[in-house]
């Protein structure tokens, strides 16, 4: 999977290191899951402008991308959906990211 962005805020070699995964065979499912876990992370934030080179993603945003990431990863059928409610991220991701977060944009 390629994407047209410059910038990344997760690379697929930092989320195989963090996801301690070797090898390239789950490469395209890591792809999706960064792509899934990046785009779910702008919409529960809400930022109306992407992160870029001039202006990176602070350490929580990289960390909750990644630990997204690893349950689409681990769990692709969502099994534990009891941590998930319509329309946010798992609980997890939202206490990571909530600080970050600017409710009056809709």
């Amino acid at each position: 999977m390629s994407t047209s962005r410059s910038y990344e805020i997760v690379t697929i070699d930092q989320a195989k290191v963090w996801l301690r995964v070797d090898g390239t065979a789950m490469d395209a499912d890591i792809e999706l899951a960064i792509a899934g876990a990046t785009a779910s992370v702008y919409a529960y934030l809400k930022r109306p402008e992407p992160y870029s080179e001039s202006d990176p993603a602070p350490a929580n945003v990289v960390q909750a991308i990644v630990l997204l990431a690893g349950m689409f990863i681990r769990d692709p059928d969502i099994a534990d959906a009891s941590s998930w409610q319509a329309g946010y991220p798992p609980s997890p991701v939202v206490s990571i990211l909530y600080p970050l977060r600017d409710p009056a944009i809709s």
